[in-house]
């Protein structure tokens, strides 16, 4: 009688140890698989949409009565708009004629790849975009009734016909901006508020003759 309660006894102490076990062992992989799982969303955070390098703009006015009358206004940034850029103006405004304006915006930091920003980025995500132009030379601008959908139900600003005034000299200004809170064309030169500017560029000595 001794020995079957030894025994009974022994098998109860050895069965509570096999479960208090079991519990420890099942926390412990719990914990285990807890703090694995923690470090793989740590790995893995959510993908951050990069901003496209543009490091040429190029606007390309040309007369609608004269195609040999061309003023070329050239923005470089080898490093991308926020870093040191150069800008050039070629050629000279007709007064009382009206241009249309080519837009080219590329990224040559490759120059055996070049990437078409404006075709392959902007005009494909239009309802992204805005272009906001601005002058002091009395110019006027329309958004041709070609031109793309932009931001809002608004025209991108990609098509556009430009007018110039009397002679004279100022300066031209482009901004291109990304999901703007708000935009407006009701001015034609547009307008908007919020959103990111892609690139703010202002070109001096554009003349008029």
């Amino acid at each position: 009688m001794n020995t079957n309660k030894l025994n009974i006894k022994t098998m109860n102490t050895n069965y509570l140890n096999f479960i208090k076990t079991s519990k420890f062992f099942i926390a412990a992989i719990f914990c285990i698989t807890l703090i694995t799982s923690c470090n793989n969303d740590d790995d893995n955070p959510d993908p951050v949409n990069e901003v496209e390098l543009i490091t040429n703009v190029t606007l390309t006015f040309t007369n609608n009565a004269n195609s040999a009358d061309v003023v070329v206004m050239k923005n470089i940034a080898p490093d991308g708009q926020e870093g040191a850029f150069t800008n050039t103006v070629n050629g000279t405004f007709t007064a009382g004629q009206s241009y249309s304006l080519d837009l080219e915006i590329t990224n040559e930091s490759d120059p055996s790849d070049v990437d078409d920003i404006l075709n392959d980025d902007i005009i494909p995500e239009g309802d992204e975009h805005f272009f906001k132009y601005n002058n002091s030379l009395g110019m006027g601008m329309i958004r041709d009734a070609s031109d793309l959908a932009g931001a809002n139900g608004t025209r991108l600003g990609v098509s556009t016909t430009w007018t110039t005034a009397s002679a004279g000299s100022g300066n031209l200004q482009i901004i291109l901006v990304h999901e703007p809170d708000s935009a407006d064309d009701s001015n034609q030169f547009g307008s908007t508020t919020g959103g990111e500017e892609d690139y703010n560029i202002t070109f001096q000595g554009v003349e008029v003759q």
